[in-house]
């Protein structure tokens, strides 16, 4: 795929910078936020909604992971995630997954390489 038909979302210097950043997003259609995050050294993107009753990560607290830094955690109920693979480890919803969306590194910036995403500016 072409640099021109991703969509930019942060370089990667500013996503290091900090614990997570949002965007707003729509992805096949629907109007959410993802989240963005380096975990050991790589990035990551997810759609920012837990699976159990569909709130963003970050809904109760300006964080999305748990206090040992090793696993996402949605703030609401406490549900835990795999950051790098968006697995639940929670009993009640476990083995489902966060959405993961795809990001692309050319030279040094971060693009969403997802066709069903638009990001809303």
């Amino acid at each position: 795929m072409a640099k021109d038909k991703y969509k930019p979302v942060c370089t990667f210097d500013e996503l290091q910078g900090v614990s997570y950043l949002t965007r707003n997003i729509q992805y096949k259609k629907q109007p959410t936020s993802a989240i963005l995050f380096v975990y050991e050294g790589t990035p990551y993107a997810y759609a920012n909604h837990c699976m159990h009753m569909h709130r963003p990560l970050n809904c109760e607290q300006d964080a999305i992971f748990d206090e040992t830094g090793k696993y996402l955690r949605c703030s609401m109920h406490g549900f835990i995630f795999d950051p790098k693979t968006g697995e639940c480890q929670s009993p009640v919803c476990l083995g489902q997954r966060l959405q993961a969306l795809r990001l692309e590194d050319i030279e040094g910036t971060l693009f969403f390489a997802e066709k069903h995403l638009t990001l809303v500016e």
